[in-house]
């Protein structure tokens, strides 16, 4: 079991890179922040998203992501880490994405906490892109295996991002 477990990890690396690296670069850029949705509402006039999905974020999610792909690649961890990255990383931006447009909807603001939905946005999305992409081979409780480890290792990232002061929330 421990095998498949840190297969599981190793699988699965470049979209949680890509979901935690956006809270980084919002912390080190220099200059302000753009917002993706570039400060407009949708129908129900609510922001699309809010101020915390920018540009920035969604780029340096991808790019890092995609970049842990090519590294475990180069390590002999995976193959076609580059391509796996790529898509894993982007698939879960857009997830967590998703999962802002979903919170805005609800009239939740930004930064307020939305069990489940907060940890799992991403990981939906990462792996309906590696599904869609024909990467995985991943069985049903290969799934549930990741989604107990994000449920877990999501809220503990997120403290310890809150204890670096890197989030305002420990959520």
């Amino acid at each position: 079991m421990q095998y498949d477990i840190f297969r599981l990890i190793a699988f699965i690396l470049p979209a949680y890179i890509a979901n935690a690296v956006p809270v980084v670069v919002s912390k080190l850029v220099p200059w302000t922040l753009h917002p993706l949705d570039g400060g407009r509402n949708w129908l129900d006039g609510r922001r699309i998203f809010g101020n915390s999905k920018t540009v920035e974020g969604l780029v340096s999610g991808i790019l890092a992501g995609s970049i842990t792909g090519f590294i475990e690649q180069l390590l002999g961890i995976v193959e076609a880490g580059l391509e796996k990255g790529f898509i894993l990383s982007t698939g879960a931006v857009f997830g967590d994405l998703l999962g802002s447009f979903i919170k805005r909807r609800l009239g939740l603001p930004p930064g307020s906490p939305a069990p489940i939905l907060d940890q799992l946005d991403f990981l939906a999305g990462a792996l309906i892109a590696a599904k869609i992409a024909g990467l995985d081979n991943l069985t049903s409780t290969d799934i549930l295996v990741l989604v107990l480890l994000t449920l877990v290792l999501h809220p503990l990232t997120n403290l310890l991002a809150y204890m670096l002061h890197l989030k305002k929330v420990p959520w």
